[in-house]
C-alpha cells in the first residue's frame, strides 16, 4: 500500500506531493509586496492547480495531512486576494501569515508521506 505499490514508479499522488513542494517554493522566492503582485498571482494559478491535483489523487491514509493542505491553501487564497485588492499592511501581513501556515501543512505532508514516496 501506499506510494510505491505496483512497482517502482511513483504514484500519481507522490507526483502530486512533489508538485506541491515545488509550486510552494515558488511562491515562497515570491516575496508578497505592490510590485511583486504578479508573480504572486501568477505562483498561485499553480498552487490552486496542483492542490486540485493532490485532492483528487490522495491516498486514504494522508486524508489528515491533503485536508490542512487544502485549508491552508484556501487560506492563502483569501488572504493573497484581500492583499492585491487592497494592499495596507495589515492585509499583506495576513497573506504572508497564510503563506507560513501553507508552507508547514506541506512540510507535515512531505514527512508524512517520506517513506511511501
Amino acid at each position: 500500500m501506499g506510494c510505491t505499490a505496483g512497482g517502482s514508479q511513483p504514484s500519481d499522488f507522490c507526483k502530486s506531493v512533489a508538485s506541491l513542494d515545488s509550486a510552494v517554493a515558488q511562491i515562497n522566492q515570491n516575496y508578497l509586496s505592490k510590485s511583486t503582485v504578479p508573480a504572486v498571482e501568477k505562483s498561485m494559478a499553480t498552487l490552486g492547480t496542483t492542490v486540485k491535483n493532490l485532492s483528487e489523487t490522495a491516498e486514504s491514509e494522508f486524508a489528515d495531512e491533503v485536508k490542512a493542505v487544502e485549508a491552508a491553501a484556501t487560506r492563502l487564497d483569501k488572504t493573497v486576494t484581500a492583499a492585491v485588492d487592497r494592499p495596507v499592511p495589515a492585509n499583506m501581513e495576513a497573506a504572508r501569515t497564510s503563506m507560513r501556515d501553507l508552507t508547514s501543512a506541506v512540510q507535515d505532508l512531505s514527512k508524512s508521506t517520506s517513506e511511501t514516496c
